[in-house]
């Protein structure tokens, strides 16, 4: 789930902009939740790590970009959106490395034009996902919530991370096509298609997964499959 902070001192506006941040999510089918804040002050106090953060620039005694400043000295790298009146603010902005900017009155094209871009840059691996059939039907499969697929008696099924168990109609070979543009889906096995960002540990022949879960490395893939893992470790 997206944990987002919206921070506005107008009351109105952080109504709207909060009513475009759950739409946006929503319509993507991105779990979020939005918590709201009427000054700087009140947010710091706060002291809770979001996703992705939206400052109004002009706020009384602490601007969007003082808030910025004093959130960075606590995160790495928070993924910061300014809403602003005016784009000569921007200068500033970039000057604490703004993720974007949305400009004042909210237009939701131009929103949902920058909320994309975001989500590409900043949260690419959350938000991927492929079409798979269930029962006869399409589903968007979100692709962090994948464990590892597995190929059995003529059947394919998707594990989750959740532990949740379930066929599709897809060919193994196809779907490691399908997903051969995301480095963290190794073929660790003739019948297993295993998620690395669901591995905690590498044994001589099996991942352990979390959730106590195994997948099996058989040995046409070990060598692979090692210089996978530690690659991916390396990220």
């Amino acid at each position: 789930m997206f944990q987002i902070a919206v921070c506005d001192d107008d009351a109105a506006e952080c109504r709207r902009l909060s009513r475009y941040v759950s739409d946006f999510f929503s319509l993507r089918n991105l779990p979020a939740e939005i918590d709201t804040f009427q000054s700087g002050a009140q947010f710091l106090t706060a002291e809770k790590c979001y996703d992705l953060y939206f400052f109004d620039v002009m706020m009384p005694q602490m601007s969007g970009f003082e808030t910025a400043r004093t959130l960075r000295k606590r995160e790495d790298d928070p993924v910061i959106i300014f809403v602003t009146s005016s784009l000569e603010s921007a200068v500033e902005g970039y000057s604490v490395r703004a993720a974007g900017f949305v400009l004042k009155p909210i237009q939701q094209s131009a929103f949902e034009e920058t909320m994309n871009r975001v989500l590409k840059e900043h949260f690419e691996r959350r938000t991927a996902s492929i079409q798979v059939i269930r029962n006869r039907v399409p589903l968007e499969l979100r692709l962090e919530k994948v464990a590892y697929f597995e190929s059995r008696l003529h059947q394919v099924y998707v594990t989750l991370c959740s532990g949740e168990r379930f066929p599709i109609t897809h060919k193994l070979g196809d779907l490691e096509r399908c997903l051969a543009g995301y480095p963290q889906f190794l073929r660790c096995h003739q019948s297993y298609l295993v998620n690395l960002d669901s591995v905690e540990q590498m044994e001589p022949n099996e991942f352990l997964l979390r959730q106590s879960m195994v997948a099996p490395i058989s040995r046409n893939y070990y060598r692979q499959s090692k210089a996978a893992f530690y690659r991916h470790r390396l990220r």
